[in-house]
């Protein structure tokens, strides 16, 4: 007791009980390594904060330690204190960061005079926030042993592949174009009728399959296309929460397709933003997605601010390029491992699945492929019509040059050209907008031979039509419809 009365373990156990509590609210979708890794930064943080403090008011460290924990607690935990405001609907200057931060420092400096005035709670301090944070810690520690005790949720498929009726197994490429729109709505919303890269499809001897999507959120889609199935019932379509989006990224992980797939021999490539299996997504950063160590960095202060306001990245380049820039990155990533993986010589088929995200905003390109200006590339207000379209037809680039490497290099693959949902980026009066379901979806057999399907078709069934057609499988087809989704 009287260690806890004069040692100041909150400040370590500040960064534990951060630690663990992110990682009970997001087990199974971080790794331990990130978790000590983030911990060991902000250990580290702490410690040259504490320092600093304390080289002004030595030889006393309790008044260093009580204001290094206070402003570590704020920072730490910014974005839950943002989110509960946002919550309760709190006035709409409240809400701004530049108020809360003030706020926040002028707390701060009144905890530094109350603590300066009485000095007796320091010590009265010290005991019960060791207490509390050891009683915190030792709640998640026991509900970080049960959920590693429990058996790790798996979305696993009953279906087997027929082996005696797969009579060949040409390589297989997935190129997934996150939100790019069909037809129809390119020429009624935008006023653009897509022919030019119909016609070099058709010319390139792709089938343009009538496919609209499931759901209009690229997890939810995703989940339901990799699966062969509709997402389980169990959330509120028009509440969905980051629980219900984590659920849809271990649905995809372990992919049913993927599995037909690795049953029949193939070897299974990564290319996407998406963990899959044994293989990583293409980048651990992914501001797109609930993922890796973000999970449990997003609360903190300037991580919220470069994920909301941008404005370290537009004062630090390296901070633009990781953040601002990073889709972009992982674009050209993939289109490069896609390319190469077409040109070697394999002693097994692939299946290839990669993942653009293109031309989902950020609109980094024109349609010649020239970079926007970065105001316009980091401001989702300058997002407008002209832009978006502009980033379609740079996507139709990106798309022939992929058809043509492919082709070129193994010209008796399966290439499936698709999108998980169509356009969504402008706000609509009907929450049911058929543009948010109009999606693309090309394929190119090699035997060149397309099987009765039906006039209108959604994504979830995508899938067995492929495996039914090329592998001669009798996966059973899914009803077709479309599931509004919100926030």
């Amino acid at each position: 007791m009287r260690a806890l009365r004069n040692i100041p373990f909150f400040l370590f156990l500040l960064v534990l009980f951060f630690c663990t509590h992110g990682t009970v609210e997001n087990y199974g979708y971080i790794d331990a390594g990130e978790v000590v890794f983030v911990g060991a930064v902000l250990l580290f943080s702490i410690a040259v904060l504490f320092g600093i403090i304390y080289w002004f008011a030595r030889p006393n460290y309790r008044l260093p330690s009580l204001i290094s924990f206070f402003i570590g607690l704020w920072y730490l935990f910014y974005g839950a204190i943002y989110d509960f405001i946002k919550n309760v609907h709190a006035p709409a200057m409240l809400q701004r960061y530049s108020v809360q931060i003030l706020i926040l420092l002028l707390l701060t400096i009144a905890w530094i005079i109350l603590l300066k005035k009485r000095k007796g709670l320091q010590t009265r301090l010290f005991l019960y926030l060791n207490l509390l944070l050891l009683i915190y810690c030792a709640i998640d520690g026991v509900a970080l042993t049960g959920k590693a005790l429990r058996p790790r949720e798996k979305n696993t498929t009953a279906l087997v592949i027929d082996q005696s009726k797969v009579r060949q197994k040409p390589n297989v490429y997935y190129l997934l174009f996150d939100e790019y729109p069909g037809y129809k709505s390119l020429k009624d919303s935008f006023g653009f009728a897509n022919d030019a890269l119909y016609d070099f499809l058709h010319r390139q001897q792709f089938r343009v399959l009538p496919v609209y999507s499931n759901y209009h959120f690229t997890l939810f889609s995703m989940s339901s296309i990799l699966n062969m199935r509709y997402v389980d019932p169990g959330y509120d379509p028009l509440k969905v929460t980051q629980r219900d989006f984590q659920l849809r990224m271990n649905e995809i992980r372990n992919s049913s397709v993927v599995a037909l797939f690795k049953q029949m021999g193939y070897r299974f490539r990564n290319y996407s933003i998406f963990d899959m299996y044994d293989q990583h997504a293409v980048s651990d950063q992914n501001s797109f997605l609930p993922v890796h160590s973000v999970l449990l960095t997003d609360k903190i202060l300037h991580n919220r601010l470069i994920r909301s306001t941008g404005w370290l990245m537009k004062r630090f380049p390296l901070w633009k390029r990781k953040y601002m820039f990073q889709h972009e990155v992982n674009n050209r990533y993939s289109e490069k491992m896609v390319l190469q993986a077409a040109s070697e010589k394999k002693s097994e088929p692939v299946f290839c699945y990669a993942h653009f995200v293109l031309p989902h905003g950020p609109f980094y390109r024109d349609s010649t492929g020239q970079y926007n200006p970065d105001e316009q590339i980091d401001d989702e207000l300058t997002w407008t019509r002209d832009a978006y379209l502009g980033y379609v037809k740079y996507a139709n680039s990106v798309i022939r040059d992929l058809v043509k490497g492919l082709v070129a290099n193994d010209p008796g693959a399966i290439i499936v050209v698709m999108s998980d949902h169509g356009y969504r980026t402008f706000r609509n009066k009907d929450p049911y907008e058929p543009f948010n379901y109009n999606n693309i979806c090309a394929v190119r057999f090699p035997d060149n031979q397309f099987p009765d399907f039906r006039e209108k078709w959604s994504a979830v069934n995508f899938f067995p039509y492929l495996f039914n057609a090329q592998f001669g499988q009798s996966i059973p087809y899914q009803a077709d419809s479309s599931i509004v989704l919100s926030y």
